[in-house]
């Protein structure tokens, strides 16, 4: 760049702002400088240990909360779009301006040092007018109350906040207001052994309060002893920004563990009340406080529990999460661009932490997906690949828990994850491209994905890990009449690759549309439709007359379409897309500018434990639905042939014809409170039953 002489102050402007979707820029996660003559102007280095750090880059949003003052500019913009500057001697006439591959260069500004109030004035009005345009494009679009603030008594207005029991943690919103009968109104739970119950609370301040603000539980006492406050994990409802046309809203998500340090007058926020069942504590009716104090609050709610005389079983239904693996999710930089320093015993300390997650939610299905190409072929050989150890590590952490000791599911190992390095192996991009009658698979490759599969079962058998159900593919009426094709003719392989693989092994694939999955059902294993199949009599019965056995796939982050459905149609799995599925390398404790689910997925706390999110525990309370059926199912047959056992089954009866096998069908939109119904009406059988 041609200069004259002289001292001058070089700006860059840069970054590049996140886009949607799993792949993010490489500018965010990637070494690179840029420098102007001698100086350096921009420098990121991407070691693991600064990234992950508690106050890196990964986990930057984590503990802030949402109020009504933020700056979204400070927040989501100008941390990944620095501003950076530096004083520069140009000598020769030239200033030379270089950056690394992936170093980002949004805008340069270069001013004599002799007019340095111009060029201030000049960035200034730059920043100012892109702060001002990017807010202007997410302006707070506050919600109306839906009713006003009942009147309140004298004590709860003395206590500055009206704290009361709310049923809906997911549709909590600023505006939320409690109505007359929610004043007072205890909170009331009832858990069995081996469970976990939620229930939500919301707190609308009437008063702006700030300080050190506590949301705590006192111990529970009553006739059998104490249930002690150790018991339960209080953790906040953080709200997160979410756009909408015109500007966002806030919605919460994540159940973080940290507290508010201040509350504004009117805008009610909410904290997430989880009982851990202790095994030494006495069923019976316990009773105690929940408090909010600091920050000029001193608000009580009155808490019950009852711990039921039953111990909840393993769910038989295989009920769990897709995952994407951690390589190729919240590691995936650090594998895309340094292998050398990839991060992988902190990786199985977050493995061992999310399959423990699982295990806690009364999950029995391991869904994770695998890491791509574990296994090669070398002059004719299957050999490992550079991923084998992970992929190993993955399944022994979860044998380590007795809810997957037996069997995992690992999502789409078949298709793009284990056969691409067998040289004749058909992969469906290719198939896409072919005629429809020419989607076959070769001797050839059959020989190669037998000899693969072989050597896969062979050394899972060997160390005794969890039973792997070949997880084949992905919804493959994404493909249409030539996907279902080529699933058909998949499984045919497959099921050779099955015949000479000692001990064999079991297949398992998602599908979109009945149309599609009509041509492979003869061939298959575990089908696992969609809510958009349809799923209904008519079509679960024809995967049956194929001699299929039914799974449940995505029909939604719901209650329902874990517990109860499941238990109806008599599903053997049931999974949903939800952890971690978004692999955001940017940020992910934020959701502008692209937006981001809020239905079930979940993150990790800066000490890697699992910070859960609304939607996952609401899941977690559909298989617990299921086990206490699946209870009530093991003592009738356990009683036999008695009146009580025929009073009990009379309760299944009714649950039964409660639920429609369409699963669509309206009737199927249970709220809370019906859900709740019908589990304390299992219950209550199930205690009556064991005298």
């Amino acid at each position: 760049m041609e200069l004259p002489d002289g001292m001058y102050t070089v700006v860059l402007l840069a970054g590049e702002h996140s886009k949607p979707g799993a792949n993010r820029p490489y500018s965010h996660y990637s070494d690179g400088t840029v420098t102007a003559g001698e100086a350096t102007l921009y420098e990121q280095a991407n070691e693991p240990e600064v990234f992950y750090a508690p106050d890196g880059r990964y986990f930057h949003n984590y503990y802030r909360d949402w109020h009504l003052d933020v700056d979204l500019y400070d927040v989501m913009v100008e941390p990944w779009v620095p501003m950076s500057s530096a004083q520069v001697k140009v000598t020769g006439g030239a200033l030379e301006i270089a950056a690394s591959q992936y170093a980002p260069i949004n805008a340069l500004w270069i001013y004599e040092m002799a007019a340095e109030d111009v060029g201030a004035a000049v960035l200034e009005e730059f920043r100012s007018a892109q702060r001002d345009f990017f807010n202007r494009q997410y302006a707070y679009s506050a919600d109306e109350p839906a009713w006003d603030m009942p009147s309140l008594p004298a004590d709860v207005q003395a206590a500055g906040a009206a704290m009361y029991v709310y049923e809906t943690p997911v549709a909590l919103r600023t505006s939320t207001r409690p109505v007359p009968r929610d004043i007072g109104r205890p909170l009331r739970m009832f858990a069995s052994f081996g469970e976990r119950e939620a229930a939500c609370v919301a707190v609308t301040p009437l008063a702006d309060a700030a300080g050190d603000i506590s949301f705590s539980v006192s111990d529970l006492t009553g006739d059998a002893g104490t249930l002690p406050a150790s018991a339960f994990d209080l953790r906040y409802l953080r709200y997160g920004e979410y756009p909408v046309t015109g500007g966002y809203v806030v919605k919460p998500h994540f159940l973080v563990p940290w507290m508010p340090d201040r509350m504004e007058a009117g805008l009610t926020r909410g904290f997430w009340v989880d009982l851990i069942v202790p095994d030494d504590v006495a069923p019976g009716t316990y009773a105690g406080t929940l408090s909010l104090t600091g920050g000029g609050l001193d608000a009580t709610l009155p808490i019950e529990v009852r711990i039921l005389p039953l111990d909840l079983p393993l769910s038989r239904c295989r009920s769990g999460v897709y995952a994407g693996d951690l390589t190729s999710t919240v590691f995936r930089h650090i594998r895309m661009s340094k292998m050398d320093e990839f991060p992988w015993e902190l990786a199985e300390q977050v493995q061992r932490a999310r399959t423990a997650f699982y295990a806690d939610c009364g999950f029995t299905g391991f869904f994770d997906s695998p890491t791509w190409y574990p296994l090669e072929y070398n002059d004719g050989d299957v050999v490992p690949g550079d991923s084998w150890d992970w992929f190993l590590t993955v399944l022994r952490i979860a044998g380590e828990f007795e809810n997957f000791s037996d069997r995992v599911f690992s999502y789409y190992l078949g298709g793009p994850q284990l056969f691409p390095k067998c040289p004749n192996y058909l992969g469906i991009n290719k198939a896409d491209k072919m005629a429809i009658d020419d989607i076959t698979f070769s001797d050839e490759a059959v020989a190669e994905m037998t000899a693969m599969t072989q050597y896969l079962y062979g050394a899972l058998r060997s160390e005794g890990l969890p039973e792997m159900t070949f997880y084949v593919f992905d919804e493959l009426g994404n493909h249409g009449a030539k996907g279902a094709r080529w699933g058909r003719e998949m499984l045919r392989a497959l099921n050779k690759c099955r015949d000479a693989t000692p001990g064999g092994f079991r297949t398992c694939l998602s599908t979109l549309r009945v149309s599609i999955a009509r041509e492979y059902l003869a061939e298959a294993d575990i089908v696992m439709p969609n809510q958009a199949y349809p799923v209904n009599e008519e079509t679960i019965a024809e995967m049956r007359d194929n001699g299929c056995t039914l799974g449940l796939y995505n029909m939604g982050a719901t209650r329902f379409s874990y517990g109860f459905y499941p238990w109806r149609v008599n599903a053997y799995t049931r999974a949903q897309w939800s952890f971690s599925y978004d692999g955001d390398s940017r940020d992910p404790f934020s959701a502008l500018p692209s937006g981001a689910r809020v239905s079930c997925d979940c993150h990790y706390t800066p000490d890697w434990e699992v910070l859960p999110s609304i939607g996952m525990l609401v899941q977690r309370e559909g298989v617990d639905d299921y086990r206490y059926v699946q209870l009530l199912e093991e003592m009738i047959e356990a009683a036999g042939d008695t009146p009580d056992a025929r009073e009990a089954a009379g309760v299944l009866d009714e649950l039964r014809e409660a639920v429609s096998i369409d699963y669509k069908d309206p009737a199927n939109a249970w709220d809370k409170s019906t859900m709740d119904y019908w589990r304390w009406r299992v219950a209550e059988a199930a205690i009556k039953l064991a005298g």
